[in-house]
């Protein structure tokens, strides 16, 4: 099974980045510069099937490895549908 470590965009509510594997908290940190090396870190330790999930200032998340290089390969992503608003 694929572990991924999830490191959002923004920080909670004055508590700074969280670090997330399966929904839950492994690390807070100070930035969002040391929340990215917490999950390489992590990542890189385990080994084999883990990778780190980023999200944009788009809010997509995208896939890295433990290296924060995007994979050779990057899977498809679903068509998106757009609705105008009037």
């Amino acid at each position: 099974m694929t572990r991924v470590y999830e490191v959002p965009y923004f920080p909670e509510d004055g508590l700074g980045w969280a670090v997330r594997l399966d929904g839950r908290i492994v690390a807070r940190c100070e930035s969002r510069y040391e929340a990215l090396a917490a999950a390489m870190n992590r990542a890189a330790a385990e080994g084999g099937d883990a990778s780190i999930g980023i999200e944009g200032a788009d809010g997509v998340w995208r896939p890295f490895g433990t290296d924060a290089k995007r994979p050779g390969r990057v899977p498809e992503l679903p068509p998106r549908r757009f609705s105008v608003a009037r």
